[in-house]
């Protein structure tokens, strides 16, 4: 079916959803839509290269790590390389002292012996020379002369294969603190039978270590196996940050912590075996000196991605509107303002768009010019097939009046009688027909007319009857009638009417009325009293004929002196009345 301009925007949106489903409404899904779908392609697009960039940022971390342990490795075995050295000393002058006989066996040279030896080891605050009992058979300087009962003896005695170092402790002869190194000596059958022991000044060794390390600015100490401090450039800070915990990292891959001071700064340290009786050493740095600018540079691999991700989508958000989304719109609205039948309308904004968008604007200009064009042509003919059909309803409305003018004249010679009644019916009924065809000569609308003006007419007519005399009262609306339905309409009613009157009776009161509902045309025609309650052979046959050309029937009741004839017809499809 064609529609012209002022139909078409009157089409049901059903229909219209019929051929594009869910143009005009909300999205289907979430990705149905131009904008979204363009940003989910950055986002696979940008996607590879923020994997790389995160990936890159984790192998510099783990780059950094394995830097810094080897840095904090470095210095603590560069800061602890004396220490061990004095302990390794230290261990090799007493395997000396062990041979000589005078100490061996604690003899008048002892003492002065011993006395040389310290005198000529500077790192040495004292030796001596114990019995299997505990009891100082000799001395460098004067010491108890018992260590039995103290916890390192006693380590000593169960274990005396291999020389013993003990925690830092305070010297009760020098009054310094010390750190003890045993020697076991064996006797002739191979049993314990004493000692040679060894003060190192714990003092001196911390001053050496501070002073190894001053260029590092790091905190170093030296722990033994037990994880008990023996040496220690900052002993405050060490026993802070260094827990046994940590020194039980030593293997062959020391791990990195991270510990705070009690001022809140974070230090990063490791331990690194010394491979002399168990001794580990641990180095601390300040975690923002030892990693630097590491942490910032990771963070920027990881949020320098996501940076560029929001920056891209932001700008393509941007981009697509202003250059997709809003001409699309101006178009939407374009096709609308044609739609509406405004073909001379010209999207001058689009000379500012792109080339693709005035190519389509170019595209639904033309069309609207063409659809502009098919409907003027569409008009021109309408109007040509209205005045046809105005005509030829002007030509037959003549041609029944001429039939009725020679009618009237052959009239003239027949008498009164049933002859006679039955000539006025007919002239009647071609009168009837000479109303609708002018009716529709002069209505504006060749495919309706107006019911109302159709019953006053018809009143008219048969209120002229010779002889039937009536009263014809009308109670219709103002609605538009199918101009196929107006010719049995008019007979069907002209009938009805004839048929209640009685020929040359009393003024017959007749009131026609219809109502419309739900597409249905209800009529009901009331004459009375003094109506012909009887109906003659034929001529009700002849009414239910032109009902039944109308789609309906027709019922009649008689109450009283009054009849009632009832008709119910539907309106043509597609052809709704309009007030």
């Amino acid at each position: 079916m064609e529609l012209v301009p002022k139909d078409a925007a009157r089409v049901d949106p059903r229909r219209r959803m019929g051929i594009f489903p869910l143009s005009s409404g909300a999205p289907r899904d979430l990705l149905d839509s131009v904008r979204r779908r363009l940003l989910l392609v950055a986002l696979l697009a940008i996607a590879p290269v923020a994997s790389l960039s995160m990936v890159q940022g984790l192998m510099h971390l783990k780059g950094a790590e394995d830097e810094a342990r080897q840095r904090l490795l470095q210095l603590a075995v560069s800061a602890a390389s004396s220490q061990a050295n004095i302990i390794a000393s230290a261990e090799s002058v007493l395997q000396a002292m062990k041979t000589v006989e005078a100490v061996r066996a604690a003899g008048s040279a002892c003492q002065a012996t011993l006395y040389g030896a310290t005198l000529s080891l500077p790192f040495v605050s004292n030796m001596g020379v114990l019995d299997k009992d505990g009891t100082v058979a000799c001395s460098a300087i004067a010491a108890p002369r018992s260590v039995a009962g103290e916890p390192w003896w006693d380590n000593l005695v169960r274990a005396p294969a291999r020389p013993t170092l003990t925690e830092r402790r305070m010297s009760p002869a020098t009054r310094t603190e010390i750190i003890i190194v045993l020697e076991p000596l064996p006797a002739p059958d191979g049993s314990f039978d004493g000692a040679i022991a060894l003060g190192l000044d714990a003092t001196r060794l911390d001053t050496m270590l501070r002073q190894a390390t001053v260029e590092a600015g790091g905190v170093a100490a030296i722990f033994d196996a037990a994880g008990r401090e023996l040496i220690s450039n900052s002993r405050t800070l060490s026993q802070e940050l260094f827990s046994p915990a940590g020194l039980a990292g030593s293997g062959s891959r020391p791990v990195l912590r991270e510990v705070a001071d009690a001022t809140g700064r974070k230090w990063t340290y490791t331990v690194a075996p010394l491979d002399r009786q168990g001794l580990v050493a641990a180095y601390a740095l300040p975690t923002r000196e030892l990693f630097g600018w590491t942490p910032l540079a990771v963070a920027a691999s990881f949020a320098l991605p996501g940076l560029v991700a929001v920056v891209c989508l932001v700008g393509l958000w941007f981009a697509v509107d202003r250059m997709v989304l809003q001409w699309l719109n101006y178009l939407r609205r374009v096709t609308s303002v044609y739609a509406r039948g405004h073909y001379r309308f010209r999207p001058t904004r689009l000379e500012r768009a792109p080339s693709e968008f005035r190519a389509l604007g170019a595209a639904v200009e033309n069309m609207a010019h063409a659809v502009r064009l098919r409907d003027a042509k569409l008009r021109e003919n309408l109007a040509e097939k209205t005045a046809l059909v105005r005509e030829i309803h002007h030509r037959i409305k003549n041609s029944l009046q001429v039939v009725v003018s020679l009618l009237s004249l052959y009239g003239l010679g027949i008498g009164q009688g049933e002859d006679r009644r039955r000539f006025e019916e007919l002239r009647t009924r071609v009168n009837t027909l000479a109303v609708v065809h002018r009716i529709l000569h002069e209505a504006s609308e060749g495919s309706a007319v107006k019911l109302r003006e159709l019953l006053r007419e018809l009143a008219a007519l048969l209120e002229g009857v010779p002889d039937r005399s009536l009263s014809v009262r009308i109670d219709a609306p103002d609605v538009q009638l199918p101009v196929d339905m107006a010719a049995p309409f008019a007979l069907m009613a002209v009938e009805i009417v004839l048929g209640l009157a009685v020929p040359d009776g009393p003024k017959l009161p007749v009131t026609i009325g219809c109502s419309q509902s739900d597409g249905r045309l209800v009529v009901t025609i009331t004459a009375g009293p003094m109506a012909n309650t009887v109906a003659r052979p034929g001529r009700f046959d002849l009414d239910q004929g032109f009902a039944s050309q109308l789609g309906g029937q027709l019922t009649r009741a008689e109450t009283g002196d009054n009849v009632r004839v009832t008709g119910d017809f539907p309106l043509r499809p597609g052809r709704a009345p309009t007030a």
